[in-house]
């Protein structure tokens, strides 16, 4: 069962003793908020590599980097997930400028929207790259699952309590929100990040 943009309105329109029809924006700012904390991750395994190929590109709504994996698209075989450069963009502009051969990437860079990859592919890769995501500006399709349907509640009569200046009520939905998202933040299994680098 989903988190539904319908119950939410009737929650708060309950705790609040009002009749509003709109909170949009309100619930959106929550989901927002929520993401910032890691709480929503994404996969991405549309993106595939030919020979020569250089970048991967980051997937839509990425917020940090969990791991990228390749996978020989011939032999099926699962490499060991990228390892990040140290040296940064800066030191793929070198190890590029030195070397122009081909060969299974190992190691890439973060630069602008884009996975560099070092070595260029030398034959076919299907990629998957695990992430961190910001939720989609879409109230109507909330992605959370059930367990997060409290802090969201609560959340969103907060914002609307902030929006309309009722001060007691400001300080109880503050307090239940922010206590019911640390719990949601000590509660969820992040995952470790296992770029190595």
């Amino acid at each position: 069962m989903s988190i539904e943009k319908a119950e939410i309105l009737t929650r708060v329109n309950e705790r609040l003793q009002t009749n509003f029809t709109d909170i949009d924006t309100q619930i959106q700012e929550i989901l927002d908020d929520l993401s910032e904390e890691d709480l929503l991750t994404g996969t991405d395994s549309d993106q595939t590599l030919e020979s020569g190929d250089t970048t991967l590109d980051e997937p839509t709504g990425f917020r940090a980097l969990i791991a990228i994996t390749l996978t020989i698209t011939s032999s099926g075989s699962e490499q060991y997930p990228l390892i990040k450069l140290k040296g940064g963009h800066e030191q793929y502009r070198e190890l590029r400028h030195n070397d122009d051969s081909v060969g299974i990437p190992r190691y890439f860079s973060n630069f602008n929207g884009k996975y560099y990859l070092w070595r260029p592919a030398n034959q076919a890769f299907s990629s998957l790259i695990e992430y961190y995501k910001n939720h989609s500006q879409d109230v109507d399709n909330i992605e959370f699952d059930n367990s997060f349907r409290n802090v969201i509640n609560a959340g969103v009569t907060y914002k609307m309590a902030l929006e309309k200046g009722r001060t007691r009520m400001i300080q109880q939905w503050g307090a239940v929100y922010f206590d019911a998202k640390q719990k949601r933040i000590d509660a969820t299994v992040h995952q470790v990040r296992i770029v190595r680098g």
